[in-house]
């Protein structure tokens, strides 16, 4: 029997068999991709609980009331007596201005109050002989009237002029500046050599008896304010230590550049180690009233502009994402309002992995 023998025939066998092969593999592979991932990942479990809310505040001591002192007339400065930071007492000279052209005005005052004094003596001896005359009928009724309203404006002048004299007297007493309280200099606005106007700030006095920290309030924290039950105020310089305060102010308009409310805050058991400027943080606690849980913060999923959670359902342990109402941050945590059930379990860790209905396996048992 005669047989065809080709050269490239063991070489093409071989090339199928490869062929073949391959083939295999990627259904091997085909099979194994069609094995759904199951992703590991940590949960909690939703606890609906009553929460006292806390918000917390930084903010500055500051002194109840601080007093802008000025000169109550204008001039030159020319001695300055206290800097910042210095003690005074009620009634201690704080700063002078030039008193010369004061002092000038006063010994001119004096003059004009001499000459008016010497007009009306004099206002009143004619008055007194015309009164005689009159009487007498050597002179006419509208000859002595004449005489009686020279010495009625003798004695108007007079008047005016001694009140201008104790003016000027007054604005002399003026060019020294004195503390009205007791206190503590926060603020020199003017040196020594400076013109003034009258009523410019040159000394900032604060009463430090009374303190209080003054905090910044977002508008939509503003209602929990009023239903705090406690205000607890912590300083940076001593954070072991705690004070308590209330709400004694709080600004009726926005600050026009970070649109937060002023509010003041009276340190109630304020004692001497508590100094004006010190860094402080207000505690404003209000008693849980609704029910909410507590979630970490890696539990929460952006979904759009609202927040959401992966909950996981127990018997097919795959996950689900569902939307929430957040209430208030604490520290790492947020209590979550409405959204979820108590019981349910929800994705704490790994969840910008996940996507609705994988399987996935908890790290901790349900």
């Amino acid at each position: 029997m005669f047989t065809f023998k080709s050269p490239l025939l063991k070489p093409t066998v071989l090339v199928l068999a490869v062929i073949g092969v391959a083939g295999c593999d990627l259904q091997a592979e085909e099979k194994v991709t069609a094995v759904e991932e199951v992703r590991p990942v940590r949960a909690e479990q939703v606890v609906f609980n009553p929460v006292d809310e806390t918000n917390h505040y930084a903010g500055e001591v500051k002194a109840r009331y601080i007093t802008d002192l000025g000169f109550r007339v204008g001039g030159k400065i020319i001695e300055r007596k206290v800097d910042v930071g210095d003690r005074v007492k009620k009634g201690q000279l704080l700063a002078r201005i030039d008193p010369t052209d004061y002092q000038l005005t006063v010994l001119s005052s004096r003059a004009e109050v001499n000459s008016a004094q010497a007009d009306l003596v004099k206002a009143q001896a004619d008055l007194k002989r015309y009164a005689s005359l009159v009487e007498k009928g050597v002179i006419s009724r509208n000859d002595y009237d004449a005489v009686l309203n020279k010495h009625n404006t003798a004695a108007a002048r007079l008047k005016q002029v001694k009140a201008s004299l104790e003016v000027q007297e007054n604005q002399t007493v003026y060019t020294d500046l004195y503390a009205d309280k007791e206190g503590v200099v926060m603020q020199v606005s003017a040196e020594a050599g400076e013109v003034v106007n009258a009523g410019q700030s040159v000394v900032s006095i604060a009463r430090p008896q009374e303190k209080e920290v003054e905090i910044s309030v977002p508008e939509n924290q503003l209602a929990q304010l009023k239903s705090a039950n406690n205000v607890v105020i912590a300083l940076w310089a001593y954070p072991e230590k705690q004070w308590h305060g209330t709400i004694r102010e709080i600004s009726p308009s926005a600050d026009a550049s970070t649109r937060t409310y002023a509010v003041r805050v009276s340190i109630l058991d304020a004692d001497e180690t508590i100094h004006l400027g010190m860094t402080a943080t207000v505690a404003l606690q209000k008693a849980g009233t609704e029910n909410v849980a507590l979630l970490p913060l890696s539990a929460l999923y952006a979904q759009g502009e609202q927040a959401s959670v992966w909950v996981v359902d127990q018997k097919s342990q795959t996950v689900k994402q569902v939307l929430v109402k957040l209430g208030n941050y604490h520290n790492n945590q947020v209590t979550v309002v409405t959204g979820l059930e108590d019981g349910q379990w929800v994705v704490t860790a790994g969840t910008h992995k996940l996507h609705a209905g994988q399987k996935v396996k908890l790290l901790t048992a349900l």
